[in-house]
């Protein structure tokens, strides 16, 4: 297996495409610019998917079923079969059973043959994560269960940490119980502090439509119409915020969180060397 998460001078690679054709044509188009699903997952994988289902309203507040279930396709047609999807809820919108059923996502999953897996119903093991906002926290213990992870993370502000894209969607395999962590310090540090021990093989983003401010469930909405690709959740996250403020977003990020704050300020001010940005 090859490392398409850096290209041959060992630069982290973001793909982003425009979208202009069928949705299936669009996500194949801008994983290929990161050398292909076989430049990340063997055929015989078994293969998680979190995707963004923090609330049962449309996008981007929470995952557009059509793109879950497109890129479950998409999965499908390259020969990899053994998926599931694994979820859980904000903590406002719980419990878990209630959004996933709002959402209905079970019977479309269901005629795909793909497990949905409610982990407000998982067992959880404890796991150090070496922080210092965050020291520790437990996972579900299905992760072990699986060899590789996909984020499915939706373009969009976050009124508290500024964004909420790939790394903070692995908030989402925590327990509603931990959550209260993350909010005593920084929840931007203790964010940080999870990617130390969560980080996804491939993560793929819906930048169809966008949140600027607000978020994660309500805010002014607005329409990049971008996919975004990358095996790296820090480097996508970056390029996705550069996103998110030229389409606006601004004074609004990370107001509750002094630590996120300076954060989107040191994004917007350059792009790291490591990273390059492949377009289509």
């Amino acid at each position: 297996m090859s490392n398409s998460r850096c290209d041959d001078g060992g630069r982290t690679i973001v793909a982003i495409t425009r979208c202009r054709d069928e949705l299936a044509d669009d996500m194949a188009r801008v994983l290929q610019d990161i050398g292909g699903l076989d430049s990340f997952l063997h055929a015989d994988d078994r293969i998680l998917i979190k995707p963004n289902i923090n609330s049962h309203l449309p996008a981007p507040a929470a995952v557009d079923p059509e793109f879950l279930t497109g890129f479950i396709d998409l999965l499908r047609a390259h020969g990899y079969a053994d998926l599931a999807v694994a979820e859980s809820s904000g903590r406002s919108w719980a419990p878990t059973s209630d959004v996933l059923r709002d959402k209905g996502l079970q019977p479309m999953l269901d005629e795909r043959d793909v497990p949905l897996y409610n982990l407000d119903e998982m067992e959880w093991r404890r796991v150090h994560t070496g922080g210092s906002y965050l020291p520790e926290v437990h996972l579900p213990t299905i992760l072990s269960d699986y060899d590789r992870l996909i984020f499915l993370p939706s373009l969009k502000t976050h009124g508290n940490t500024g964004f909420t894209l790939a790394i903070k969607l692995a908030m989402g395999l925590t327990p509603q119980e931990d959550r209260e962590l993350f909010h005593q310090t920084s929840v931007a540090g203790a964010i940080a502090d999870l990617a130390r021990v969560v980080r996804p093989d491939l993560v793929l983003v819906d930048g169809r439509t966008a949140f600027i401010d607000g978020g994660p469930d309500f805010g002014t909405r607005v329409e990049p119409g971008l996919l975004m690709a990358s095996g790296d959740p820090v480097a996508c996250d970056i390029e996705a915020v550069r996103i998110l403020l030229q389409y606006g977003a601004g004074p609004h990020l990370g107001t509750s969180d002094p630590l996120a704050t300076e954060t989107m300020r040191q994004v917007s001010a350059f792009r790291p060397a490591r990273i390059v940005v492949r377009w289509s």
